[in-house]
């Protein structure tokens, strides 16, 4: 049986990594700071330390090997320098990273991985760390797979997007929505995405990038109405023409106003799994979650709705 290591654990994508592992058989080590209390069990160890101290990474490593490592809690080159330098890679066979597509340059079309990377003001310094996360990773002499998903969506997200939606319409509620840019995107959904993981542990394809998401291309309209839909209300949207008021869009909208397509092709070409949970169906299953949970979530970015929907 596979011996894993995840790095996280205990939030929305890690976690629901690890119970999902963990539900396959596999003999699953998680690593945490400790901070957050798990709502599972079925882990081999949890392993307790701060990543960004070496020590603590080397005393917590000491002695142990795996043959894949997931690493969803990684942000910047140091984070992943301090990781492999710490850890005996001996019988390692891949190192999984979960980047994401903010690794690219703006565009307005569906772009494949090798679309040129660097700056982008839409993500700002997330990208610009991803990027030199990956590019560490690329020049090691580990074998690795890199993944790049566009917006992670379903049970356990603890970022205030979908759930938003949900409290809105729900309520009844006005729901500011950014309109004039005719943005489109892309979402995959958490059952989906980690299974995708899984999958890189079977391929023979190694030192290799994938986009991840699901191909099915939306508008924040169709994104709102398709709320609405599993919700069972029809939410009430207000337009705001991005172009007539001055306020940045995260000021009132859980996502960047831009465009975020990703090609998918090569991901299908090298034989992983393909998401195929629409995303009506995957909302589905989002609100029956937050009809159990009740989540409680908030964004503070998010300071301007009240005032929009007044006017």
């Amino acid at each position: 049986m596979k011996s894993i290591l995840i790095m996280g654990g205990t939030r929305f994508v890690s976690s629901s990594l690890a119970k999902y592992l963990i539900s396959k058989g596999y003999y699953v080590d998680i690593l945490t700071r400790g901070l957050k209390a798990t709502n599972y069990d079925g882990f081999r160890n949890h392993l307790v330390c701060n990543r960004k101290s070496k020590k603590e990474l080397e005393d917590v490593l000491k002695g142990k090997k795996y043959e894949f490592i997931f690493d969803i809690s990684a942000y910047t080159r140091e984070d992943v320098e301090l990781l492999l330098t710490s850890i005996d890679t001996s019988i390692l066979k891949k190192y999984i990273f979960c980047s994401t597509g903010a690794v690219y340059k703006p565009s307005d079309d569906v772009i494949g991985e090798d679309f040129e990377k660097g700056k982008n003001s839409n993500w700002g310094q997330y990208g610009i760390d991803k990027k030199e996360a990956e590019d560490f990773i690329i020049k090691s002499n580990i074998p690795f797979i890199i993944f790049r998903p566009t917006y992670i969506y379903g049970e356990n997200n603890n970022l205030y997007r979908e759930t938003y939606f949900f409290d809105r319409i729900k309520n009844k509620k006005p729901i500011p929505m950014p309109y004039g840019n005719n943005i489109k995107t892309q979402f995959i959904y958490i059952d989906d995405l980690v299974r995708v993981f899984e999958s890189a542990m079977y391929s023979k394809n190694s030192c290799e990038i994938y986009n991840v998401t699901n191909p099915e291309i939306v508008s924040w309209e169709d994104l709102i109405l398709t709320c609405g839909e599993v919700v069972g209300k029809n939410p009430i949207i207000k337009k705001i023409d991005v172009n007539e008021v001055n306020t940045e869009s995260r000021t009132y909208f859980p996502f960047r106003d831009v465009t975020y397509m990703l090609d998918i092709a090569k991901l299908i070409d090298d034989g992983f799994y393909v998401p195929t949970i629409s995303l009506k169906e995957g909302l589905r299953r989002a609100y029956n979650w937050y009809l159990d949970e009740k989540p409680k979530l908030n964004d503070a970015r998010m300071n301007k709705v009240d005032e929009l929907v007044s006017v």
